[in-house]
């Protein structure tokens, strides 16, 4: 294993994101509240997530993010939810740590090795509902189809959830997997993390440099026409303005990033802000 703050894989972001959940847990007033991160994350995950640049916007932006989700979760199960499907679940600790139904069947889909780890890690810790984990690359078609169909089947009203997947998959692979999620008649709802600014953002080269072995794919000119093609509308979006607004939780005033937000108009900082959160997709008829 290496030691050093450097992502190897893919996988290795699941370490990162754990350790910012860790972070926000020791803050007073702390918007997400997870005891196991810190245990998750570890040691590498500490200092993965202190090589990162901007870390303190980093961080900012994934909270926003993760709380939007979470917000977005409540919001689905009250509409007979019975089964929740989570896609590339990393280190999420959500059947830990939110107030959920003990009947929900909640599955965690991620890499073998990432799932063998997670599992020796919680085994002496109760989840609030039925978890079940299955170690599968994502990116093999044929292996995740027989999962969704296998699920699809026993589930009569599922949520789909894909935090932080997108970004890794290329665009054809992106529109196969939604293209493949839509084909489930019972997967009714899709819960997801979006960055509208298409291809005005360019993501920082010193990003770019660390993430070299884990890259961002996923580029298109507008993030909800491209779902709406292959099937899935937006029903309910939560922006990153709009989350930070509700939670009393401003962009943080950090150099550089943050003095070149508030260098920005009040309006101005407020767009850019609503370029990223988190969507529950429904199914259109195509």
């Amino acid at each position: 294993m290496n030691d050093a703050g450097v992502i190897t894989n893919v996988a290795d972001t699941a370490l990162w994101m754990a350790y910012i959940r860790a972070m926000e847990n020791q803050r007073a007033g702390a918007v997400i509240r997870d005891p196991l991160a810190a245990l998750l994350a570890g040691d590498r995950g500490r200092k993965i997530a202190r090589s990162m640049p901007h870390s303190a916007t980093t961080a900012w932006g994934m909270i926003i993010r993760t709380s939007a989700i979470d917000r977005l979760i409540l919001e689905a199960l009250p509409l007979g939810v019975d089964t929740v499907l989570n896609l590339g679940a990393g280190f999420d600790t959500r059947p830990y740590r939110m107030e959920l139904p003990s009947g929900i069947r909640w599955i965690e889909v991620d890499l073998p090795d990432l799932i063998e780890s997670k599992n020796a890690m919680l085994r002496s810790h109760a989840p609030v509902c039925s978890v079940e984990r299955i170690g599968m690359d994502l990116s093999n078609r044929s292996s995740r189809n027989e999962l969704f169909a296998k699920f699809g089947k026993e589930a009569k009203n599922g949520l789909v959830i894909s935090e932080g997947l997108i970004p890794y998959f290329s665009n054809d692979a992106a529109a196969q997997l939604a293209t493949d999620l839509y084909g489930i008649p019972s997967f009714c709802r899709w819960i997801h993390d979006f960055d509208d600014a298409g291809e005005r953002r360019k993501m920082p080269r010193s990003w770019a440099q660390k993430l070299e072995a884990a890259p961002f794919l996923f580029q298109v000119k507008d993030w909800f026409e491209f779902f709406k093609q292959t099937g899935w509308h937006a029903n309910k979006v939560i922006t990153s303005a709009d989350q930070s607004e509700r939670l009393d939780r401003p962009f943080p005033l950090a150099f550089p990033l943050g003095l070149l937000m508030y260098a920005l108009p009040k309006s101005m900082r407020r767009q850019v802000l609503s370029a990223t959160g988190a969507v529950m997709m429904e199914k259109s008829r195509l």
